[in-house]
Formats: structure tokens, C-alpha cells, sequence
């Protein structure tokens, strides 16, 4: 049976962050830039550039997990230092007004808090980073509550989502563009959309429960 004659057994619906309502390609691409450049001076990698469809393969990733993808035998310090330029001009291009939704984002977030549901953001990312584009985009107006990795010591999704489901009732939606967002539906049995628009590759989102290419389509399945 089509999904749509079961709207009203959804509640809560679980969204994705970066590459799913946020459109992080620019940005991350420009901060990341800024410390691999850090990264050369140091004698720690050599001279390249690095465009922002080569740096989107590791949005959605926490920190650790990046910095473990990319250069794993980086010192652990000077990751950490990497990772805190990368964080801090993310923050700065957000503060000047860089930072962009996707498409429908707004039309999508305001049609589905009318419905009734609840809005929940879980994102792999800093607490700091959260907040900024919090109080950037005005999201309290939509979202009820906000989970960052950070907050959790980093530990996988699937975990994090346990949390919230303790707190609010389901049934469940999660809505993402990365294997991790379709794994923790995966684990407990939760229906997921994939957002084919974001930053993960057709092979890790094969498993999803249903695919969009846009968020307005989501008014179509709740």
C-alpha cells in the first residue's frame, strides 16, 4: 500500500542536517580549504587543491571519522587543530551570511510543523556548529529538539536515535543523505527517506525505504 495512506500513523519525523535541509558544499569546501592550506605550511601534505565536490564526500561524517577517512596518520594534535580551523570558519561564513537551505526547505519544514508533526534535527556535528545555524535560520520555529554527535561523544547515529525515542513518541521517520542516516533506520525498523539531492553516493542510500528528489516531495508522503 502507498505510504500516503498511512500519514497519520507518523508523529515524529527525524531529519538530517548537512546535504539533507542544508546545503553545505560551499561551505564546508571553503573552510576545508583553508585547513588543508594550514596543513601544507606545516609540511604535513602536499600542495593540491581540493574543489567542493571532492570535499562533500566526507560531510555528514563526525569529525573524528573525517579526519580518520582522510588522513589517518595525521598526529592526533594537529587533526584536532585541523578540525578546529575547519569548525571555526564554518562558523565565521555562517556568521557573514554564507550559509544556504536547499530548495523547499522552508516551504517543506512549515508545511510539515501545520501538520502537527514533531521536528527533530540529529546531525554528526559540532554543538557550536548546531547552534550557530540554529539562531541563523530561526529553527526553533520549526524544530522541536536538536541532537548533535558532539553532544553524544560521537557515537554512531543509530545509538543517538534511541534517545529520542525515548523521549518522543513515535512511529518514527527519518529523513537523510548519508548511509548513517539510513542505518539507524535500518536498526530499528524506522522508515527513511533518502535525499537523493545531498551528498551520498546511490550505493549507500540503496537501502533506504523510499528516495526523493526534492524536499517538497516530502509533502507528498506526509
Amino acid at each position: 500500500m502507498p505510504l500516503s495512506r498511512f500519514k497519520s500513523m507518523y508523529k515524529t519525523i527525524i531529519f538530517d542536517w548537512d546535504g539533507t535541509l542544508h546545503n553545505t558544499k560551499k561551505l564546508y569546501g571553503k573552510a576545508f580549504r583553508v585547513a588543508y592550506d594550514y596543513l601544507v605550511k606545516e609540511g604535513y601534505a602536499p600542495e593540491r587543491y581540493y574543489s567542493d565536490e571532492e570535499t562533500s564526500v566526507y560531510l555528514g561524517m563526525t569529525p573524528p571519522d573525517m579526519w580518520q577517512t582522510f588522513m589517518p596518520d595525521l598526529p592526533e594534535d594537529v587533526k584536532k587543530t585541523a578540525a578546529a580551523m575547519i569548525g571555526q570558519n564554518m562558523d565565521k561564513i555562517v556568521a557573514d551570511g554564507g550559509a544556504i537551505l536547499f530548495p523547499g526547505a522552508i516551504e517543506t519544514l512549515e508545511y510539515l510543523k501545520d501538520k502537527g508533526y514533531t521536528l527533530i534535527i540529529l546531525s554528526n556535528c559540532r554543538n557550536a556548529y548546531m547552534d550557530n545555524h540554529r539562531a541563523y535560520f530561526k529553527l526553533d520555529r520549526f524544530f522541536s529538539d536538536y541532537y548533535t554527535a558532539e553532544a553524544y561523544n560521537y557515537i554512531p547515529k543509530e545509538e543517538i536515535v534511541v534517545s529520542i525515542m525515548n523521549k518522543y513518541s513515535g512511529e518514527y521517520m527519518i529523513v537523510g543523505d548519508r548511509s548513517k542516516d539510513i542505518n539507524a533506520g535500518l536498526v530499528h525498523n524506522i522508515y527513511t527517506v533518502a535525499c537523493d539531492f545531498g551528498f551520498g553516493s546511490k550505493e549507500e542510500l540503496s537501502g533506504a525505504s523510499t528516495h526523493i528528489k526534492e524536499l517538497l516531495e516530502l509533502k507528498n508522503i506526509l
